[in-house]
């Protein structure tokens, strides 16, 4: 956190980010953090164009605390993830690559059978051509100071809230910190190159939560199915058996009145309709 040191404004920042998302829902609404970035132009421009964005406060408030998590995670845990270099995704075509090689040699008799499964074949035949599901970056590209930094996690983090890449709203928030921060500036850092790698790394990890959760909802489902189930056993009962099991139920009744009355009324009923009982039954 050397940089805090030294400017005062992301530092300013950073203490107003961290005590806005301890906040609850209804408090970050509102905060004074949260109306200085909704009554900025930029925002308000934004916003307005994102109709699904102007339609409620809660929604404006996901994209701010997205933005005051990058702030904080810019502070604390540095630099995002990025894109793979060319060598290193040359470097995995290679050994996916080796490695089929060597499986397609192997002999059958002694090779695990998953090897050849096509579960496995077809992610290694994936790795050979198209490992990355970004575009690599560049061996030149900038160095990563922190204001950058700070640009590609405001990047990824409002791309999740809203499948977008503002660069108005970005070089605003950043400007925060750096003020001579300008739009060419943060334009020369998301280049239309880093924001499609941006937008398909957001898309892939919405991808692998909803796996796993369908995961978790599937296992979740399995185990709440009784196992071992024994099928229901058919009632063969006649119906003048069951008459005769209603009849000792009532017969039971603690109040003498009672069980004479209700076993009376239940035999008239059954003769009535022609429920004949056996002489064993009665």
């Amino acid at each position: 956190m050397t940089t805090l040191t030294t400017n005062s404004n992301l530092a300013l920042m950073y203490d107003q980010a961290g005590a806005f998302l301890n906040l609850d829902q209804t408090a970050r609404a509102q905060s004074d953090w949260f109306r200085s970035f909704r009554d900025d132009k930029d925002f308000r421009s934004f916003f307005k164009k994102k109709k699904v964005l102007a339609k409620g406060t809660s929604l404006q408030v996901t994209v701010i605390s997205q933005i005051a998590r990058a702030i904080v995670d810019c502070i604390e845990e540095g630099e995002p993830d990025l894109a793979p270099t060319g060598s290193e995704v040359n470097d995995i075509m290679k050994s996916a690559t080796d490695l089929a090689t060597k499986l397609t040699a192997a002999r059958p008799s002694w090779l695990a059978p998953g090897a050849r499964t096509r579960g496995f074949q077809e992610p290694l035949r994936t790795l050979q051509t198209m490992p990355s599901i970004v575009p690599p970056r560049t061996g030149g590209r900038l160095p990563m100071t922190q204001r950058r930094t700070l640009i590609i996690r405001l990047a990824h983090a409002i791309c999740e809230a809203c499948d977008e890449i503002p660069i108005r709203v970005i070089t605003a928030v950043v400007a925060r910190a750096w003020e001579e921060t300008l739009e060419r500036q943060v334009y020369d850092v998301l280049t239309a190159v880093e924001r499609v790698s941006i937008q398909a790394l957001v898309e892939a990890k919405r991808r692998n939560q909803a796996d796993v959760e369908n995961t978790a909802h599937l296992a979740l489902s399995r185990a709440s199915v009784p196992r071992n189930r024994a099928a229901p056993t058919a009632d063969t009962r006649t119906d003048a058996q069951r008459l005769a099991q209603a009849l000792e139920i009532v017969g039971g009744c603690a109040d003498e009145t009672a069980a004479i009355v209700l076993y009376d009324a239940l035999s008239a009923a059954g003769t009535e309709l022609g429920l004949e009982l056996d002489s064993t039954e009665q």
